[in-house]
């Protein structure tokens, strides 16, 4: 009997030997599979919203084909020989006088012997103005002018009957605008020019300093050719200084 149970205890060890192996040993047929190991790449990091971009400060500059060339502005036309800027530009104290006629701002200076005379039109027409008429417009030596695309046309007229007027040039005379200037917005056209006191043309009557003058005033609201009939006209008095 103590026999037998020796036999069963020992059996009973040999089971539990075996099985603790079978627990630390892979069973037969299996094979080990090492574990995965992730790949791992580069990631830029997020900018945090306090992180200022890096700005770089090379100048990086591209050819065109497209003419980048400043355009040349024309000088103001100076009439050296008076000592007068003619530019188109009226601008405050620039003229001794001024008035208003049919709309018209209308400026001059003289010496002893030139006028210096600005008009200033609410439009975009030809502007004109005639000195010293005998009737209406005959007599008169008219100075028209107006402004095209930023070109200035400007003429030297005589009032050869009551309501006409035509070149000097081509009535024999002369055209005796010693300097002009002009420019033009949407809303207005300045002419400047400057003519002797006394030419000595026969389609022009003197002016002499000191001495008061009828000056006819008439402007285009929109049409450059001096051939159409004027929108406004006026008259008024314009007052020559004696120079000291």
């Amino acid at each position: 009997m103590g026999r037998t149970m020796l036999y069963i205890l020992i059996g009973i060890a040999v089971v539990g030997a075996l099985a603790v192996l079978l627990l630390i040993r892979p069973m037969v047929g299996e094979t080990e599979v090492a574990p995965e190991i992730p790949v791992v790449t580069d990631i830029e990091p997020e900018l945090s919203e306090e992180t200022e971009p890096v700005v770089s400060s090379e100048v990086v500059t591209t050819e065109t084909d497209e003419d980048t060339t400043e355009p040349i502005i024309e000088e103001p036309i100076i009439a050296t020989e008076t000592g007068y800027s003619i530019d188109g530009t009226i601008v405050s104290g620039e003229y001794a006088h001024e008035t208003t006629i049919a709309g018209v701002d209308v400026y001059w200076t003289n010496d002893e012997y030139r006028l210096r005379v600005g008009l200033v039109s609410p439009a975009t027409g030809f502007v004109a103005i005639g000195f010293d008429p005998e009737g209406r417009m005959e007599g008169a030596n008219f100075i028209i002018g107006s402004m095209h695309e930023g070109a200035l046309t400007i003429r030297d007229d005589y009032g050869y009957e009551a309501l006409a007027h035509m070149e000097d040039t081509a009535r024999g005379g002369e055209d005796n605008i010693i300097a002009a200037a002009g420019n033009e917005w949407p809303d207005q056209t300045v002419i400047e020019f400057i003519i002797p006191l006394d030419s000595g043309d026969a389609m022009d009557k003197p002016l002499l300093p000191g001495h008061q003058y009828t000056i006819l005033v008439s402007y285009h609201s929109m049409l450059d050719s001096f051939s159409n009939p004027h929108t406004r006209r006026g008259s008024g008095l314009m007052q020559l200084d004696l120079p000291e």
